[in-house]
Order: structure tokens, then sequence, then C-alpha cells
């Protein structure tokens, strides 16, 4: 639920790399294309996403969001 609001809270772009990579488990190209982005742009808007959650959280713990490259 916790982490249900914080993806709520995501900006769209930011939100839909995070779903594509973490939840379900696209390779940062495939998201890439699927996207019509660069894959630094997915790249960045996940690393963007991963802090927001990470800040949400509060307790500094990174967030139990696989990486994948």
């Amino acid at each position: 639920q916790e982490l249900e609001r914080a993806l709520a809270q995501l900006p769209d772009e930011q939100r839909e790399v995070l779903l594509l990579v973490c939840l379900e488990e696209m390779s940062y190209t495939q998201a890439a294309q699927v996207l019509g982005v660069p894959i630094g742009t997915v790249m960045s808007r996940l690393h963007r996403a991963r802090e927001r959650v990470r800040a949400w959280r509060g307790d500094g713990e990174r967030p139990a969001l696989r990486s994948v490259k």
C-alpha cells in the first residue's frame, strides 16, 4: 500500500519506466524501445524514480526494486 501511494505520486514518465523495468522485468533497451526514448532517458528516469521512492520511505534504505542493465 505504501508503494502504491509512492507510485501514484511519481510523474507519469518515471512511473512508466519503473513499472516496465521492475515489474515487467524489461531490460533498459526493451523499455527504451517500448517508450520510444533513448536508453539514457530510461536510465535517468529510473534513477529519479528510485530516488523519489527512497526519499518517501524516509529511512534511507534502498527500495526493493530490482536493478537491471
